[in-house]
């Protein structure tokens, strides 16, 4: 037995093999990246790695795409047979996880409705919806959808959603301010205005696709003219709660979500007259909640479950 080549054949993983025969198939790695829905530069990767566990270039770049080294010609016929018999564990592997446990949807939600959206589905009967996990939006969360490490998003579209598959869902068509039940505000303010809200200190939650830029009470400012001394942003919803409590900062929010914030005995709620929430939306248009998630074929969830999460997800901005 050759301990050499024994040692390579330990070294490759499933993955590899299956960007090798998707490579020598199509001769573009561009499309082995599309087929397996991962980034390029992780393709890159394996194709690197694979070269040097074989020592060999494994494909020459020519105008038509990469061409097969002889070593590769010869490695082709093997690498298919050790596919071909994964997938039959995989497939053997499902079928018993399907007998025997509901595989848990794992969805990415904006943080300025995670709260409501999570409330929503603990009504929902366990055999109809399963489990899922809630996943606040992060910076990468479009790479891990398009990466099938979460099920799908519901989000704001952004420029990241390359690769992904995204549709409105809902608009937002009011907002509400929150602050301490204790503040000044609440005193002095017959009727809410945003030139009387911005004499306090601000915070905002940031969310992706939507202020993570700037805010619309603060391009609103701008825009005309007017002081705005104190605004922080808050990056995870328990920083936003606790600015609002500790800071005496006023926050301005969804309007179902700030139903949430008011079950908090010192927090106060009240809706945005339309005419001020008309001033923000002129500045800058209240984004559509977006529905993001991969190509069908991928998709590990029915379309029954994904239509339930819309369905929650209008109800809130009702």
């Amino acid at each position: 037995m050759d301990i050499q080549a024994l040692k390579k054949v330990s070294e490759l993983d499933v993955f590899s093999l299956l960007v090798f025969k998707l490579i020598y198939e199509t001769g573009f790695a561009n499309f082995a990246a599309k087929e397996l829905a991962v980034s390029a530069p992780k393709i890159s990767r394996c194709l690197t790695s694979l070269r040097a566990i074989f020592n060999d270039e494994l494909f020459f770049r020519r105008q038509q795409g990469l061409k097969p080294t002889p070593l590769a010609e010869r490695l082709y016929q093997p690498v298919c047979q050790l596919c071909d018999m994964v997938s039959q564990i995989e497939r053997v592997a499902d079928d018993r996880l399907n007998h025997h446990q509901t595989p848990i949807l794992h969805i990415a939600v904006s943080p300025s409705i995670i709260t409501s959206v999570a409330i929503a589905l603990s009504k929902l009967p366990r055999d109809v919806i399963g489990k899922v996990k809630l996943h606040s939006w992060q910076a990468d969360t479009e790479e891990l959808i398009y990466n099938g490490e979460l099920d799908f998003g519901i989000g704001f579209e952004t420029q990241d959603t390359h690769g992904l598959e995204a549709y409105p869902i809902a608009n937002v068509t009011s907002l509400c301010l929150v602050g301490n039940t204790n503040h000044l505000f609440w005193a002095g303010a017959e009727q809410i205005k945003l030139e009387d809200i911005i004499q306090h200190p601000i915070v905002y939650l940031r969310c992706k696709g939507f202020n993570n830029r700037i805010d619309p009470l603060e391009l609103y400012c701008q825009t005309h003219g007017l002081l705005l001394e104190d605004i922080e942003c808050a990056r995870k919803l328990e920083d936003w709660y606790w600015h609002i409590l500790t800071m005496d900062s006023l926050a301005i929010t969804i309007c179902n979500e700030g139903s949430f914030a008011q079950q908090i005995p010192q927090l106060r709620v009240e809706r945005l007259p339309q005419s001020e929430f008309t001033k923000l939306n002129s500045v800058m248009a209240m984004p559509s909640y977006c529905l993001i998630e991969r190509a069908e074929h991928y998709r590990r969830y029915s379309l029954n479950v994904k239509e339930m999460i819309i369905n929650i997800t209008k109800s809130l901005l009702e």
